[in-house]
């Protein structure tokens, strides 16, 4: 009888989906929160890294939102 192989890029279809899904949400968080968009993305499109460093991601300040409080108590030192 005949044997039949799988594809082996059916195989990785569910990896690479769960990647670029990854490295969509990372994209968004790194813009959101004023951080390294290329970086972020990369390293939340890399399989299995991405697992980790999605909660680095999550979790990391807002770089922005740091940059108007440290305005904001520069301003009142001023006064």
């Amino acid at each position: 009888m005949g044997e039949s192989t799988a594809n082996p890029i059916m195989s990785l279809l569910p990896y690479l989906l769960i990647s670029v899904i990854f490295g969509v949400v990372a994209h968004f968080l790194a813009k959101d929160k004023g951080r390294n968009i290329v970086m972020w993305t990369v390293l939340g499109a890399l399989p299995f890294v991405n697992i980790f460093c999605f909660w680095y991601f999550v979790g990391a300040s807002n770089l922005r939102t740091e940059k108007k409080i440290d305005e904001l108590i520069s301003m009142l030192n001023k006064e």
